[in-house]
C-alpha cells in the first residue's frame, strides 16, 4: 500500500538554501558541475569567441535561438534537482553528530562485519569504536569496519560499562570505560580511556556481578553487588537479602505480606554511586519497599507448594543514570551522584539526550544535570529516538487514554504552553523529529506529523504486521541521514526487516529482509549497527 500523503503542494524547500552562500566556490570539478557565476562567465566568453567567428548570415541564423539558450541557462541555475541535492546536503549537515544520525541512506546497506564470537554487552566509545570483552581481555573495534583498534588484557571474567538501557540511552559515547575483572572474592576495577590507555586500577575485594551471583563463596547477601557505571563511576548495592513470603491466596500482597518479609530478614537495600578509582562517594539512596510495591512482584510456585513472591532486585547503570529496583519500588542516582526524586507515586525515569533526567508519572518532571527542576509537563514526556531539534518543544503524550482513544501527542514549551496536539489512539513511541516532521508509531501504523503544526503529513499502514497475526511486528530502532529514516522492524520468529523511508512523503526508498530476532538498531559514530540473535552486526 502506498503512503497516504496529505501535503497539498510539492515539498520544494527553498528556505534550506542559505542566502549568504559564497559565490566564489572552490573551483573544483564538483563545484563546476553546478551552474554558478564563474561557470556562466566562462560560457559567455566561449559564446563571444564563437560569435566572432560567424559570418553575417550565420549570426542572423543563430540570433533566433539566443533567447532559448539564455532561458535554458537561467533555468539550470534553479533546477529542482540541484535545489533538492543542496537541501539534502544541508539536512545531512544539520543532523551530523546527533544521536541516531548516520551517513547516506539512499542506497541499500549490506553487512560489513559481525561479532559472532564476542561476549558481553557492547560499550560505545568516543572516537567511533565499540568495546567488547572475551575471557580475559577487552578490545575496541572500529564501528565502520569491525577491525580491531586496540586490545588490553585485564583479567578473568571482565564486565565493562556503562551499558545502554532500554529504551536506548541517548547519551553521548563514553570517554572512559569501567571494567571489573577477576574472581568474585577479589574483584579488580580497571578504568580505561577511549584510546585503550589504562587510567588506573584498584582492588575492591569480594563483589557480585548481580544479586544472584553466588560465585564469591560468601554467604549470599554479604558481598555487595557492583556494576560499572558512566562517568568513571561504580554502582554499589549493599543489603540485598535472600527472603521470601507466600503470595496471599485470596488477594494481592499487602502490609501483612511485607511484615512477613521483614520477619524473614528483609532489609531495604542501599544504592551507592562512587568514583571507580578512588572509591569516593558521589551519592547514595536507600530503597524503601512499601506494601503497594509488592503487587508488582513476580510469583513462583514449586510443584506441591504454595506460590511465593519473587523479590527480584535489579541494578542497571547507563551512561548517566543508575537504577536499583525491587518490584514496584526504585531509587535512582545519576553518575554524578545526584539523587533523583521520583515522588511518592513510584514513577520511572530516563536520561535526556541533552543532559538531565525526566521523571515520568501522571505528569513529567524535567530535571537538570544538578537535579533541579527545569519544568513540569502534563502527561508522559517521550524523547524521540532521533531528534534534530533537541532544544525544540517537548513531545508529551497527554490525555486519559481510555478505550475511546483519548491519547494525544502534544508539543509543549518549557513554559507549559501547548503549540499543537494530534490524536494518537494507540501510542507506540516517537521514532524521530527530523527534517520538519515528527514520526510516531500509532498502533500498527507509522504516522508523520508536521513538527510546527501537528498536522498529518503522511501515513504508512502497511509496514507493521498487526498483532492479530501472532505477536505482531514492532519497531526496534530508527536512524536518519536527515532526509531518510531507516526503521528496524522485528517480528515473529527469526526474521526482521530494515525499511528506509523518505521523510518528505513516507515512500519506501529501499528495504532489506533479514533472518534473526532483531533486538535493536542504532547509530555509532555515524555508522549503522544492528543486533539480532544476540550478535551485533555492522551495516554500510
Amino acid at each position: 500500500m502506498p503512503p497516504r500523503f496529505r501535503r497539498p503542494e510539492p515539498m520544494t524547500t527553498f528556505e534550506l538554501v542559505p542566502d549568504d552562500e559564497p559565490e566564489d566556490m572552490s573551483g573544483s570539478a564538483a563545484d563546476d558541475a553546478e551552474p554558478g557565476p564563474r561557470l556562466l562567465s566562462r560560457l559567455r566568453e566561449r559564446g563571444r569567441a564563437r560569435w566572432r567567428t560567424l559570418s553575417r548570415r550565420g549570426r542572423a541564423a543563430v540570433a533566433a535561438g539566443t533567447a532559448v539558450v539564455v532561458v535554458a541557462a537561467a533555468t539550470a541555475v534553479v533546477a529542482p534537482g540541484l535545489l533538492d541535492a543542496r537541501a539534502e546536503r544541508l539536512r545531512a549537515e544539520a543532523v551530523q553528530g546527533l544521536p541516531g544520525a548516520v551517513g547516506n541512506l539512499s542506497e541499500p546497506l549490506a553487512e560489513t562485519w559481525d561479532l559472532a564470537n564476542a561476549s558481553g554487552a557492547l560499550v560505545a566509545l568516543s572516537g567511533g569504536t565499540l568495546l567488547t570483552t572475551d575471557a580475559t581481555s577487552v578490545s575496541a573495534l572500529d564501528a565502520g569496519t569491525g577491525e580491531e583498534v586496540w586490545h588490553r588484557e585485564i583479567g578473568t571474567y571482565p564486565t565493562c560499562g556503562p551499558q545502554e538501557g532500554y529504551p536506548i540511552d541517548l547519551g553521548p559515547p563514553a570517554d572512559v570505560v569501567v571494567c571489573l575483572s577477576g574472581d568474585g572474592d577479589d574483584r579488580t576495577v580497571t578504568v580505561l580511556d577511549a584510546t585503550g590507555t589504562v587510567v588506573g586500577e584498584r582492588s575492591i575485594g569480594p563483589a557480585r556481578a548481580d544479586p544472584y551471583d553466588d560465585g564469591t563463596g560468601a554467604t549470599p547477601g554479604e558481598a555487595p553487588v557492583v556494576v560499572p557505571a558512566g562517568g568513571g563511576a561504580l554502582a554499589v548495592v549493599e543489603g540485598i537479602t535472600d527472603t521470601s513470603a507466600p503470595w496471599p491466596s485470596d488477594d494481592l500482597p499487602d502490609a501483612d505480606t511485607l511484615g512477613r518479609l521483614r520477619a524473614d530478614g528483609w532489609e531495604d537495600p542501599t544504592l551507592r554511586v562512587e568514583d571507580a578509582l578512588t572509591g569516593e562517594l558521589r551519592g547514595e539512596a536507600s530503597l524503601q519497599l512499601r506494601p503497594q510495591d509488592l503487587a508488582q512482584c513476580g510469583m513462583t510456585q514449586d510443584q506441591g507448594s504454595d506460590p511465593e513472591l519473587i523479590l527480584s532486585p535489579s541494578v542497571s547503570a547507563t551512561s548517566s543514570l543508575v537504577t536499583l529496583s525491587v518490584c514496584g519500588a526504585a531509587v535512582l542516582v545519576t553518575s554524578d551522584g545526584v539523587v533523583v526524586d521520583t515522588g511518592s507515586g513510584g514513577a520511572w525515569a530516563r536520561p535526556l539526550p541533552g543532559g538531565g533526567t525526566v521523571v515520568v508519572g501522571e505528569e513529567s518532571t524535567v530535571l537538570g544535570r544538578d537535579g533541579d527542576v527545569v519544568t513540569t509537563l502534563p502527561g508522559f514526556l517521550i524523547p524521540p529516538t532521533v531528534d534534530d531539534d533537541p532544544d525544540g518543544p517537548y513531545l508529551v503524550l497527554a490525555g486519559a487514554g481510555t478505550a475511546g482513544g483519548q491519547f494525544r501527542l502534544a508539543a509543549v514549551g518549557a513554559d507549559g504552553d501547548e503549540a499543537w496536539s494530534a490524536p494518537v489512539p494507540e501510542p507506540g513511541g516517537v521514532l524521530a523529529r527530523v527534517s520538519g516532521v515528527v514520526v510516531v508509531q500509532d498502533g500498527d501504523a507509522l504516522v508523520a506529523l508536521d513538527a510546527a503544526t501537528g498536522t498529518e503529513v503522511w501515513v504508512r499502514e502497511d509496514l507493521l504486521r498487526p498483532s492479530g497475526y501472532g505477536s505482531g511486528d514492532w519497531v526496534a530502532g530508527a536512524v536518519t541521514d536527515g532526509t531518510r529514516l531507516l526503521v528496524g522492524i522485528g517480528g515473529d520468529g527469526a526474521r526482521h526487516r530494515l525499511v528506509t523511508l523518505d521523510l518528505r512523503d513516507g515512500s519506501t526508498v529501499w528495504q532489506r529482509e533479514g533472518q534473526g530476532y532483531l533486538e535493536r538498531l542504532q547509530s555509532v559514530d555515524g555508522h549503522v549497527v544492528a543486533a539480532y540473535d544476540g550478535v551485533p552486526h555492522g551495516l554500510g
